[in-house]
């Protein structure tokens, strides 16, 4: 009887290990999610979960131009792995604006202006503890254009060349794995940038501010003006929250993105009050729709993103994944305390207005 009880014992320590072990290979967060998927997905096949505006967490005239309640190492840490940057020539540097407004390292008028080369030190510092995760940064230059531009990026890149990947031409994961993807889409007037240094070209990314609408597919060129590729773009921008949601959001989720080319699907919109307001009626949706876990809905870009709405996206990726990868550990990146200034009660005022007005 001993001897059965104990083989018995042995079969269920061994069944439980094999669970343990299948839980630990396969457990993916916020952090580590790309670690599991193969080497050969190219990044067009990936449903990847991004921020729209994702500097625009501290600005002026929070309750219009408020698009994250979380900055960028927060973003990542939930997920986010496509990064939209706008940027301005200020004063010789490139820092972060929501078009006219500066983008700054904390409430108040009176913090410090957040600028390209920190946005670059939280994604070296994330991928530095997650090194399988690559991070995708699409940059459109906003309010204002300098001739200067093109060069200062390049500046930017060349600081730390082995960690940009800048060909015009969607990588396979395995290719960018620990590296920043540039995504150009801030013109080609004047441009130096070429095919090996000018990033993946959507400089002719249409404008979505018609009132009706859902997606559009592109075409991609090279920087010679050749057709290579084609994408296909949702950001119907002066939509009211819930026309978003059916008549955008929705269609752009049920295409069928054609094999090899990028889907771009923005859940943000402008219209209304206030992007907070919208963003608690659409991700309230997205909370609530069937998503399935073996169709690719490419990248997603968020209003006030969190873990919850990061993991529906990065959890469809389950056709792309390698049984035979193990989850690489979870390193959250380094959050540095926000500088708040003397505007801060504003934040608690308009905190009651998108609760009224919601």
């Amino acid at each position: 009887m001993k001897k059965i009880i104990c083989i018995s014992l042995c079969v269920i320590i061994l069944a439980a290990s094999v669970v343990y072990c299948f839980a630990t290979n396969t457990q993916v967060d916020g952090c580590n999610w790309m670690s599991v998927i193969d080497d050969n997905t190219s990044l067009a096949d990936i449903s990847m979960p991004g921020t729209h505006d994702s500097a625009a967490t501290y600005v002026a005239f929070g309750i219009k131009a408020r698009c994250q309640d979380k900055i960028i190492p927060e973003q990542l840490n939930c997920g986010a792995r496509f990064l939209d940057l706008r940027l301005c020539d200020y004063k010789g540097k490139l820092k972060l604006v929501h078009n006219f407004i500066s983008c700054r390292k904390g409430s108040g008028f009176g913090a410090p202006i957040l600028y390209f080369e920190d946005v670059t030190a939280y994604c070296l510092d994330f991928l530095s503890k997650n090194p399988k995760e690559c991070l995708v940064l699409c940059i459109k230059e906003d309010f204002g254009s300098s001739e200067n531009f093109d060069s200062m990026l390049a500046s930017y890149i060349a600081a730390h060349p082995d960690k940009w990947y800048t060909e015009n031409r969607v990588p396979n994961l395995g290719e960018v794995r620990g590296k920043m993807v540039l995504v150009n889409r801030f013109g080609k007037a004047n441009s130096k940038f070429t095919d090996q240094n000018g990033g993946i070209n959507l400089t002719n990314f249409p404008d979505h501010g018609e009132p009706e609408g859902d997606f559009q597919t592109v075409m991609m060129y090279s920087y010679d003006d050749t057709m290579i590729s084609s994408y296909t773009v949702q950001d119907r921008y002066q939509y009211a929250k819930k026309n978003k949601w059916a008549k955008a959001i929705v269609p752009t989720l049920e295409f069928e993105k054609p094999e090899g080319g990028m889907l771009i699907n923005f859940f943000s919109t402008a219209s209304g009050l206030s992007p907070e307001i919208n963003a608690n009626y659409i991700n309230a949706q997205v909370k609530e729709y069937a998503f399935t876990e073996t169709k690719c809905y490419g990248i997603v870009l968020f209003d006030f993103i969190n873990e919850e709405l990061a993991a529906k996206i990065y959890n469809c990726n389950a056709s792309v994944w390698n049984p035979a990868y193990a989850a690489t550990a979870s390193t959250a990146a380094d959050v540095p305390d926000a500088q708040h200034g003397f505007i801060k009660f504003l934040d608690k005022f308009w905190a009651f207005l998108i609760e009224k007005f919601s």
